[in-house]
């Protein structure tokens, strides 16, 4: 069920849409907008803000009422928006959890950075992350692979992050540990997370 969250924020009232279960992660959102405002000034129509892997956009309906959007990740991020903001807040809190879990310093791969990626990987049970390089460029620094054998010169193609989505979403949630950090997964599962120096870092369960 989506919902409607609102806050007053200076003269105006600042609201985002999301599905109920993200609803705190909606209300940190607007909190953040609120301390945005404070320290920076007044948040104007048209403004962009980075959160996380994503950006949102001041969207002023009139002087008293303001929407928070979304890159439409769905259709086209770059050129068109979207109210419902579940997808950007979901991804988010995912990403959180892992860094949580690891105790792993965060370094972002925002969405319309790439990352290379075989496609037996997208379609593969098992796969391999690997981060070798800072985020350049437009480039994440991130490796996706099988988890088993090596994929061929040709099989390697640049894709945007976003598009993980629709190919791969489980692997969304990786992206924001730092270099030198890999990881593998079976399906959405996570069965290891090792850091710069190749310790397992991710919790074993009892």
């Amino acid at each position: 069920m989506q919902i409607t969250k609102t806050k007053r924020i200076g003269s105006r009232d600042f609201f985002l849409k999301c599905d109920s279960a993200l609803e705190a992660q909606g209300e940190f959102l607007l909190d953040l907008f609120e301390r945005t405002e404070a320290e920076a000034g007044f948040l104007e129509n048209g403004m962009k803000i980075q959160v996380g892997w994503s950006i949102l956009f001041v969207h002023e309906l009139d002087d008293a009422a303001v929407e928070i959007l979304a890159p439409d990740y769905g259709t086209d991020p770059f050129s068109r928006t979207s109210d419902d903001l579940s997808e950007t807040l979901s991804v988010q809190l995912s990403q959180n959890q892992v860094l949580k879990l690891t105790g792993a310093s965060g370094e972002t791969a925002l969405f319309q950075d790439t990352l290379i990626a075989s496609q037996r990987a997208l379609e593969a049970g098992r796969v391999y992350l690997e981060r070798t390089d800072h985020r350049e460029d437009s480039r994440s620094g991130w490796y996706l692979g099988p988890a088993e054998g090596k994929p061929e010169q040709g099989e390697l193609k640049l894709y945007y992050i976003f598009q993980l989505l629709e190919l791969r979403p489980g692997v969304l949630k990786m992206l924001s540990l730092p270099k030198g950090y890999a990881a593998v997964l079976d399906g959405e599962n996570v069965e290891a997370v090792l850091d710069g120096e190749d310790r397992n870092v991710w919790p074993v369960r009892q």
